[in-house]
């Protein structure tokens, strides 16, 4: 019996000697494993693109329930409260001027109110000129100053920076005028000049426009301008 098994293993090793050993595997097998690679990588592609997609869309979310984030700008038109009304012209309005001497200068505000009967709006600095008594415009160096509601430390308008001008409502532009020199000898007239093609308004003054003193020849005569805001500085909009 165990001749037989001694035999038996022998024939094994003999046939199994006989089996060529293969370095290389068949090609067969190479495609069965290039095709299982490619189907894993596959899936991990998708699988990422859905964890991506499901970010995004939380993302998304978060902004609509918490509003822009702070680098966000929000994009549009001018921000009017009523979206029918047109620039305001010159033909519509009537400007008058509350201006008084303080401190080596004139200070005060050109006002400007809707004579008409439909809401207009108005934006920005106003083209300020003072005419000398011959109706020259005098030479003045120009200076922008902040708005009133701002220099007083108030809250923003409504609409800021557009003012809407509601019939018989009125804006104002802060102005201050130091060192009118050569001196004048009598009162000096005012215009406002609005934008593009919306008209040049004269400004009238009841108790007459008063002239700051000429505190120096060698200097420019200096004129500071505000931008349009609301009449008397209300944060809540005119009329």
């Amino acid at each position: 019996m165990a001749d037989d098994r001694a035999k038996l293993e022998e024939v094994l090793r003999a046939r199994a000697a006989e089996v060529p050993f293969l370095q290389v595997a068949p090609r067969q097998l190479h495609r069965r494993a290039r095709r299982r690679i490619a189907r894993n990588a596959l899936s991990s592609v998708l699988v990422v693109g859905c964890i991506v997609g499901g970010a995004l869309v939380g993302l998304v979310n978060l902004r609509a329930l918490g509003g822009p984030g702070p680098h966000e700008v929000i994009s549009g038109g001018p921000p009017t409260h009523e979206a029918s009304a047109q620039p305001c012209t010159a033909a519509e309005l009537r400007a008058t001027a509350t201006l008084d001497g303080a401190a080596g200068s004139v200070a005060g505000a050109i006002h400007v109110t809707n004579l008409s009967d439909s809401t207009c709006w108005l934006r920005g600095r106003p083209d300020l000129t003072i005419l000398d008594p011959g109706g020259d415009a005098v030479a003045v160096r120009v200076v922008d100053v902040e708005p009133g509601w701002r220099a007083d430390a108030k809250p923003a308008p409504q609409g800021w920076p557009v003012v809407d001008l509601r019939p018989g409502s009125a804006a104002e532009v802060r102005v201050r005028w130091s060192n009118a020199c050569p001196q004048f000898t009598g009162p000096p007239g005012w215009t406002v000049g609005l934008h593009g093609d919306a008209g040049t308004l004269v400004v009238t003054s009841g108790d007459g426009a008063p002239v700051p003193p000429c505190n120096g020849s060698t200097e420019p005569s200096t004129l500071e301008i505000g931008p349009f805001e609301p009449a008397g500085g209300s944060a809540h909009g005119s009329g």
